[in-house]
Order: structure tokens, then C-alpha cells, then sequence
């Protein structure tokens, strides 16, 4: 399969990023702690401004591979943090400071009272949002399940940090097919666009090789020879059959793909630093 999703929303979001970077100490770049790699943006890499990483989503991911992770940025010099949106909200604070205390110094020798402002960015459904109503303790930013909540710039005070959430940002041409491939698994690229009945094959062709022992204890099944027997075994257990006795492939997509992204097959990670294609 091929997937290119770049909706007009992304082309607006890119430059209004561009346009408040003078306004921002600091950039807090989610990335999905599942796809560390598939998840960043270079176009964020790019804007060369102070950056913290949080590895969001931590509570679904591989624990092992994400300390691996957390070695591999702190080798770099690169600040990051692995979280739930929901937890750690004074460790992001803590870390959001310390970046900044160089300027904060400058400013306070100014006379200058201000916040320190940080641009919560990332891909869509990294959790920009709730990360920031878990910092704010109040629901000021738009949330959702699916890619595409957030379009327009929101700026949210904090007692600390001021924070301009931002629309997700994809980049418009996906030359790395395996990584807009993870992206759609975890659900960063919007499934009304996708063929899910193939995108679900692939997932069950991806944790044949990464964690098949997950998909063999989630669904009772024994692997066969090739993924498609795999598909068509879940499909008997769940009882996923149309009245022909054919199998019903739509509904084990769309079960299969929710309990990936809901982590009920398991904590798991489809990345290691060693992965890294340069």
C-alpha cells in the first residue's frame, strides 16, 4: 500500500508556526513513544530553537526500548522526557526552565517579567492537548481521538509556561514508506483515508516480526506460514465471519487497529535508535 496525507490545514499550521517563532523560548516536540523516529518532524528540526522532546504516549510503548530511546538523546545532547500526557506535568515544567535559565537570567536583569513561552508541536494525535490541559489542570485545548482536532494557533497560560498549541504537522510527501506506515498504525494519519483491511495486514505482518508472542497470546492463535493465515485465524476466534462463512477482514481491522493503538496487545515498540535510516 501507499500512503500520502497531507490535508490544506498542514500547509497553514507550517506557516503559522513560522511566523511565532520569534515569540517562542522554547519548542516542546511530541513525538509517539512507539515510533520515536517515524513520529518527528524535520520540519521542526529545522526551526533551530531550544527543543524538548517527550516521548508521549510512554505508558503504551516497549519500557526497555524506551530507556533505549532516552540514551540515544541524551548521547546527542538532546532534553527528553518519556510520559503519559497525563503524568510528569512538574518533571515538563522542571525541564522547560532549565532549558531556558540563561534567558530567564537575561530577562530578570532586564527588569523584564514574562513568562518563558514554549510551542507545544508534533505530529497529529501525539497528544499536544491533553498535554497541555494536564499542565494547565483545566480543559482549555481541544481534544480527540483522531488526527485533525487542533487547526488554528491556541495560546494557553500557565503559572509557569505559556504555551501555543499547535495544529499536528505531518511532512507533505512520505518518501519513507515504512514510516508512514507506523504512523498510520498508532493512528497520526487519518484511517477514513487508508484501506484499513491492508493496513491491518501489515500490522499483523509488522508484530510477526517484532513481538509475535503478543499476537499469539492476544488472540489465541498459532502463526502460520504467512500473515494472511494469521488475519483469517483471528478472524475464526473472534468470530469474524460474514453468513457465507467468508471472513469478515473489515471488522478485525478495525479491532485490530484499536487495540494496538490502545496497547491491549501489549506494550510495544516498533523502533530502536539502531533502526534509524540516515
Amino acid at each position: 500500500m501507499h500512503i500520502n496525507w497531507y490535508p490544506g490545514h498542514m500547509t497553514a499550521a507550517k506557516r503559522m508556526m513560522e511566523e511565532n517563532l520569534k515569540l517562542i523560548d522554547v519548542i516542546i516536540e511530541l513525538r509517539d513513544a512507539r515510533i520515536p523516529f517515524s513520529s518527528a518532524n524535520p520540519d521542526i528540526e529545522k526551526f533551530n530553537k531550544p527543543r524538548l522532546v517527550i516521548l508521549n504516549k510512554a505508558d503504551l510503548a516497549d519500557p526497555k526500548k524506551t530507556k533505549q530511546w532516552i540514551k540515544w538523546f541524551d548521547d546527542k545532547n538532546i532534553p527528553a522526557l518519556a510520559v503519559c500526557a497525563r503524568s510528569k506535568q512538574n518533571e515538563v515544567v522542571s525541564f522547560v526552565n532549565k532549558i531556558c535559565k540563561e534567558k530567564a537570567e537575561y530577562f530578570k536583569q532586564k527588569g523584564v517579567q514574562r513568562n518563558m513561552r514554549a510551542l507545544v508541536a508534533g505530529i497529529p494525535n501525539a497528544g499536544k492537548s491533553t498535554l497541555i490541559n494536564s499542565l494547565t489542570g483545566a480543559q482549555k485545548a481541544k481534544t480527540g481521538d483522531k488526527p485533525g482536532v487542533t487547526r488554528g494557533k491556541q495560546w494557553v497560560k500557565t503559572g509557569a509556561v505559556d504555551l501555543l498549541d499547535s495544529p499536528g504537522l505531518l511532512w507533505p510527501r512520505f518518501d519513507d514508506q515504512k514510516c508512514a506506515r507506523y504512523l498510520a498504525f498508532t493512528g497520526a494519519i487519518n484511517d477514513e483515508i487508508l484501506d484499513r483491511d491492508e493496513l491491518a495486514l501489515e500490522l499483523i505482518k509488522t508484530l510477526r516480526d517484532l513481538y509475535p508472542e503478543n499476537l499469539k497470546e492476544r488472540y489465541k492463535i498459532e502463526l502460520g506460514e504467512e500473515a494472511i493465515m494469521d488475519y483469517e485465524s483471528i478472524c475464526e476466534k473472534r468470530g469474524f465471519l460474514l453468513k457465507n462463512r467468508e471472513y469478515d477482514y473489515s471488522r478485525c481491522a478495525r479491532i485490530l487497529l484499536d487495540e494496538f493503538r490502545a496497547g491491549t496487545i501489549g506494550r510495544i515498540t516498533l523502533e530502536v535508535p539502531d533502526d534509524i535510516r540516515v
